[in-house]
């Protein structure tokens, strides 16, 4: 299904971000005007998720089709800091919601995560009950509740998108905050270190889903957001954590030439399959980015920028 392609006007908060700043590149090519919500000098529109009642009321002069919320405080913040992540998430989502009711915008996209089902087994799709299993979790859950919240309310149209384990080549490598992200990790880890150390077995699966896929599989859900409340995305690609550090072995030896060390923990293979799935993703967007493509883009990417990430 293709979407509307009229120009139109997105918010995008956290534009910044990894996820936010990839996202600006992809609706800007797509011809909408990108409004950037975010905490930097030179933002669009401010928003300081430790001030969300500030930014609830603020005014903007421009008709807006699209709101996708994507600021948020990521695991680690949620682990380091969980009193000021719950704030981040929970009150951030909220004050979104409000600002996007003051201003009289009418769809509302808030990106939440897989991680709202905890160690996920089995086929996860859009009917299974969420079990977090810690605060990045249980906040993005419960922002996912005010979500639904306001449109049970009928204030706006809201829709949660549950991507996968996502990847992209961020859009500024310089100001990458996401290190920690397993795709990134290990290609920088290979690159720099010329090795990958993981700290288990490895045998867990995880499905990977590029971002801009997330990007399209939205654009194209943004005109049926009324039907589609709820929305997995997942990509083509399920692996295990272990096979995706040998894939990144394999295409330093492919694609640079390089041999790296893999160092891998002794440990018992799980007999749980993983499954993540939507039951109405293939009636919008099919997803088609390959995490292996990725990898090979992204070390060779790397290993002519060290310098802006040293």
């Amino acid at each position: 299904m293709k979407p509307d392609t009229q120009s139109k006007t997105v918010i995008i908060s956290g534009a910044n971000g990894y996820f936010g700043g990839i996202a600006c590149q992809y609706f800007e090519a797509q011809g909408w005007q990108v409004l950037k919500a975010t905490r930097q000098d030179g933002a669009d529109i401010p928003l300081d998720l430790d001030q969300p009642e500030a930014f609830s009321s603020q005014k903007v002069d421009a008709q807006v089709d699209l709101f996708i919320h994507a600021a948020a405080a990521h695991e680690v913040t949620c682990r380091e800091q969980p009193y000021r992540a719950v704030v981040q998430n929970v009150a951030g989502a909220r004050a979104a919601l409000d600002f996007c009711v003051f201003n009289g915008i009418q769809k509302f996209v808030y990106l939440s995560t897989f991680h709202v089902f905890g160690y996920p087994t089995g086929q996860i799709d859009e009917l299974t009950p969420p079990l977090p299993a810690n605060d990045y979790g249980l906040s993005n859950l419960q922002a996912e509740e005010y979500v639904q919240l306001y449109t049970r309310q009928k204030k706006l149209h809201g829709m949660v998108v549950r991507p996968s384990n996502f990847f992209g080549i961020p859009a500024d490598l310089s100001q990458c905050k996401r290190w920690t992200l397993t795709p990134l990790a290990f290609c920088r880890e290979a690159v720099e270190k010329k090795q990958i150390i993981l700290r288990t077995a490895g045998f867990q699966q995880r499905n990977f889903v590029s971002i801009l896929d997330i990007c399209a599989a939205i654009h194209a859900a943004a005109s049926h957001i009324k039907e589609v409340p709820l929305l997995h995305i997942a990509g083509p690609n399920t692996l295990s954590i272990r096979g995706l550090a040998q894939l990144a072995q394999q295409s330093m030896r492919d694609h640079l030439n390089e041999e790296i060390g893999l160092t891998i923990p002794n440990g018992t293979p799980t007999d749980e399959d993983f499954l993540y799935t939507s039951r109405y993703l293939g009636n919008l967007y099919q997803p088609t980015d390959k995490i292996e493509d990725f990898i090979a883009s992204f070390c060779k990417k790397l290993s002519q920028e060290l310098s802006l990430i040293a």
